[in-house]
């Protein structure tokens, strides 16, 4: 139930974006793709649940939402890297599309619909997807394995990102297929209403955790 407490609360606070980024085409699309690089931030309280479950130790929803007492200036930090990567994409993402997009105007979900479709916004489509996938590697390769570190030892925040990184050069092909998986399901839990989320995220949150215990000595 506590997991579950999670995937609802992060879906509510999708929807409430989304919502009220509707009647905006030039931060629709980097709402979305943008949730990709807050999530590991917004999954401590999951990895502070799967820890105490290793560690034989009471897991209640109260206990989880302690976990920023553990390491609070490496969270703090962690959590401030990840709202500026976030803003970062966003401005990205207008400019991107204030530059590259010559159509009339329109809804946000029929814009990102001809972007795909029309070969007039091909260079669009190629520059965002460039731009949003660099980005979003980045953020994977520095946030795999740093935020349940954080959460799980106390550590500083260059170890973290340091120790991250050196997981993801050691183990390319695995953390690649990974991030492949955390895609994917991230995209039903959208394509699905965001109702998917509800399911999907505490099951990745949970998964994460496992993974940097198997990647960390």
């Amino acid at each position: 139930m506590a997991s579950l407490f999670y995937g609802v609360a992060i879906a509510v606070a999708g929807a409430v974006i989304l919502g009220i980024t509707a009647s905006l085409p030039y931060l629709f699309a980097a709402a979305i793709t943008g949730f990709l690089l807050v999530a590991p931030m917004l999954a401590a309280g999951l990895y502070e649940l799967s820890r105490r479950y290793l560690a034989g130790e009471p897991a209640t929803l109260v206990d989880s939402m302690l976990a920023w007492r553990r390491n609070p200036s490496g969270l703090v930090g962690f959590a401030l890297l990840s709202i500026l990567a976030g803003t970062a994409w966003q401005v990205a993402s207008v400019v991107i599309v204030a530059l590259f997009y010559k159509g009339s105007a329109m809804a946000p979900m029929a814009m990102m619909i001809e972007v795909v479709v029309n070969p007039q916004h091909y260079l669009l489509f190629f520059i965002y997807v460039c731009a949003g996938g660099f980005l979003a590697a980045l953020v994977f390769a520095v946030s795999v394995v740093s935020m349940p570190m954080l959460v799980d030892r106390q550590c500083d925040l260059l170890t973290a990102l340091t120790t991250s990184i050196d997981a993801v050069a050691e183990n390319p092909l695995p953390l690649a297929l990974w991030a492949m998986i955390l895609m994917v399901l991230t995209g039903l839990g959208f394509a699905t209403a965001l109702l998917g989320l509800i399911l999907f995220l505490p099951w990745l949150g949970h998964a994460s955790f496992h993974a940097y215990r198997e990647l960390v000595e």
